[in-house]
């Protein structure tokens, strides 16, 4: 790791629009690395500290993939399982796909679990679709019901031959509530969070840890400004939604502890088993196939394709990433980053809280990466 260069960096964020952020870094389960820089609040009152709290947005994905990983190790569920047997509203029979023409035809392929980690699944990324935006004001609504409701709007292509990023990680959290019989956030709680320690991270903050978030932007890249924006995440949709595609809170010193026990192969550095090792190997390898990894690596990651929790470096000569071949992770929508480098035992995550900011995953995310797991 470039200590050097990497606190450089951190240190001009401030400047380059990026009001606070934090970043944790480990290596074979130790901590070797920890900042925050800038200020939590606007008026510039709260100098930025490692007990703030950030919405990591789709790094949620992360914890959502790890949570399903587990069951699929005990046996309860498999990877070419069908969707309907956990939820039957996703049986083809009640599914349409929408054509180029914009007309539509019953579904032919059933939906499957490989294709919810693999976002192959054909589905969007709109919580406010007619079916959906009914079953979120229904009473009683939960992840269950308003996850069920999706099955309702047209998918965009046929299961398993494309690749389209969508609420198929919010499909494959109610999938873990199905099999495990516990809400979402309390199987986390009791099976990721809690034995990992994640004492700051959550689905639904208590006033007491709102107080603690920092203050949220939106990124000006004609100018590399930011300015404020309300502070909210529209995923939480109600309180008794989990949404496993972006519904987690936690801090970087909080959040690396999951993404080191899987850099670790899948045990913490004080002896909890999250997942075997083959588990962890399992989610470095590319799964799309040659027309969804076309779909994927437009989007922005060269040399990278998509597995079973998220991008996997596929080709370190096409990627110019220094991270090893099989690293994984994701981001998130007001920038933050995860990544998992298991050959290397490495990990790190970087927190911060501005929104639609291409240049974060486009120079900053890449660049940091490579401090990390470079000289």
């Amino acid at each position: 790791m470039n200590e050097k260069k990497l606190d450089e960096l951190m240190t001009s964020l401030p400047s380059l629009g990026f009001p606070s952020a934090q970043i944790a870094v480990t290596v074979d389960g130790k901590n070797v690395y920890s900042r925050a820089v800038g200020y939590a609040d606007v008026e510039k009152t709260r100098p930025a500290s490692a007990d703030d709290l950030y919405w990591v947005f789709s790094c949620s994905k992360v914890v959502a993939c790890t949570a399903a990983m587990r069951l699929l190790e005990e046996g309860k569920i498999a990877l070419y399982d069908r969707v309907d047997r956990y939820i039957p509203s996703f049986a083809p029979e009640n599914m349409s796909v929408m054509q180029r023409d914009g007309s539509l035809r019953p579904a032919e392929v059933p939906m499957r679990l490989i294709h919810l980690f693999t976002m192959t699944g054909g589905m969007d990324y709109n919580f406010n679709a007619p079916h959906v935006l009914e079953a979120r004001q229904a009473p009683g609504a939960d992840t269950l019901s308003i996850v069920s409701a999706m099955a309702k709007t047209p998918l965009l292509f046929e299961p398993g031959t494309r690749y389209r990023y969508s609420l198929c990680h919010d499909v494959l959290a109610a999938v873990v509530e199905v099999c495990s019989g516990m809400r979402f956030s309390e199987y986390v709680e009791k099976y990721i969070f809690g034995p990992l320690g994640m004492t700051s991270s959550g689905f639904h903050p208590t006033e007491e840890q709102r107080k603690r978030f920092c203050d949220m932007y939106r990124y000006h890249i004609w100018d590399g400004t930011s300015e404020p924006v309300p502070l909210r995440n529209e995923y939480e949709l109600i309180p008794n939604y989990d949404s496993g595609g972006a519904g987690v809170f936690s801090n970087a010193d909080d959040f690396v502890k999951l993404v080191t026990a899987l850099a670790c192969g899948g045990t913490s550095p004080d002896g909890y088993r999250l997942l075997d090792t083959e588990t962890v190997k399992m989610m470095e390898k590319n799964l799309l196939c040659p027309a969804a990894l076309a779909d994927f690596v437009v989007t922005r990651l060269y040399g990278y394709g998509w597995g079973l929790c998220g991008r996997v470096h596929i080709d370190p000569a096409y990627s110019l990433s220094m991270s090893s071949a099989g690293e994984f992770g994701w981001d998130g929508a007001a920038a933050a980053f995860t990544m998992v480098d298991r050959p290397a035992r490495t990990a790190f995550y970087f927190s911060t809280h501005v929104r639609s900011c291409n240049y974060a995953y486009n120079v900053l995310h890449p660049l940091m990466r490579n401090l990390v797991c470079g000289d």
